[in-house]
């Protein structure tokens, strides 16, 4: 799988910018605040209709303007398409493949699979728990686009129910038919929870193998906590809705006393611990960096396995907190067959061991 070619308009910093990739790993180097890292975040934003910096679309248009603009030709099996999405600071955004419109936005997914680091991908580590579920449900989409609705499925039914709840608490209302909101949340609850734990299973050993790789010298181990009971070995998703359904019966009178629903996937957890102890609280932070690195570098794998080909793997300043030994075992450790893009501020940081194609953003810019 390849990037071909991306195009942005009024897109973050860039007014236009068109640049071209070749199969090889690409260095953007750049100054701080040059827009290297608005170039994977728009690579990021194909593949994931995300951004891994901010939750709100708008931010991502120039200050000013109405709308931004992202293209992008992706090559895969000899075929290469052509994806176009508009971003806009209000109302609907349009999009189209090959240059056709296409009616919604989630069936672009899958075209172009990706893995992205950032310094922002710390939160996986050091965060709450809602950064490290993102993370899980973003590997969980690019394993299967299909997740994306289920997801959007469960939290549609999740507001509702909590809707009810509330009211129920504040006198405005009964919980009549709050068993049928229960199946609401549980059909798609159980979907996302048996995806989770199959996800999350698929990156653990090639994000201990990776954070080994690159110098970790302690154990490192990523783990699915779920909110419910684990069935074990039989981790269907008619499993997991039977582990939701008998918590939900156990946690009825809290429920209607709190007035929120206190069971299914919103309240997972991923442990992620150094040395048998919880990363976020007990990791340094060096330590933390390499193991958000380990993470990416796992789900790259992980991806690369359950696809049968490499995907494309961005990384935003990889280099900055590791020591010149990391730096060159990171270097050491990327995947050969992969299309790379990774930024770097200052090219010192850079091992000589890279062989990359090296793409200076000011020059870019015109500077």
């Amino acid at each position: 799988m390849l990037l071909r070619a991306l195009e942005l308009s009024t897109f973050r910093s860039w007014k236009t910018l068109s640049l071209d990739f070749d199969e090889r790993t690409t260095v953007l180097l750049g100054g701080n605040g040059t827009g290297k890292t608005s170039v994977v975040e728009a690579a990021w934003y194909v593949a994931s209709l995300s951004s891994h910096r901010t939750s709100t679309d708008a931010a991502l248009v120039t200050d000013g303007e109405a709308a931004a603009i992202v293209r992008a030709d992706v090559g895969r099996q000899g075929r290469e398409q052509r994806v176009e999405l508009e971003i806009v600071t209000r109302g609907r955004a349009r999009q189209r493949l090959g240059g056709a419109a296409v009616g919604r936005r989630r069936d672009l997914l899958g075209i172009l699979r990706a893995s992205i680091f950032g310094p922002e991908r710390q939160a996986v580590v050091r965060g709450d728990p809602g950064d490290r579920r993102r993370f899980a449900d973003e590997l969980l989409v690019q394993l299967q686009p299909r997740y994306h609705a289920v997801i959007a499925e469960y939290e549609r039914a999740l507001r509702q129910r909590n809707a009810l709840l509330r009211d129920h608490v504040a006198g405005r209302g009964s919980v009549a038919g709050l068993e049928a909101w229960d199946e609401a949340i549980v059909a798609p609850g159980a979907e996302l929870a048996a995806g989770r734990a199959r996800a999350l299973e698929r990156l653990a050993p090639h994000a201990r193998a990776a954070f080994t790789a690159v110098g970790g010298d302690t154990a490192f181990d990523v783990a699915y906590l779920p909110n419910v009971p684990d069935p074990g070995a039989d981790r269907v998703p008619e499993a997991w809705a039977g582990s939701m359904r008998a918590r939900l019966a156990e946690r009825r009178g809290d429920e209607l006393a709190r007035g929120v629903t206190l069971v299914g996937p919103h309240r997972d957890e991923v442990a992620i611990t150094t040395a048998g102890m919880t990363a976020r609280t007990h990791a340094s932070h060096g330590e933390g960096w390499l193991a958000a690195v380990s993470i990416i570098l796992g789900a790259h794998a992980a991806l690369a396995e359950a696809l049968g080909e490499e995907p494309v793997l961005l990384l935003d300043d990889p280099f900055t907190l590791l020591d010149p030994g990391r730096r060159v075992r990171l270097v050491e450790t990327l995947p050969a067959g992969a299309q790379i893009l990774i930024t770097a501020a200052d090219p010192n940081e850079i091992p000589a061991t890279l062989n990359a194609t090296v793409v200076d953003v000011g020059v870019l810019r015109g500077a």
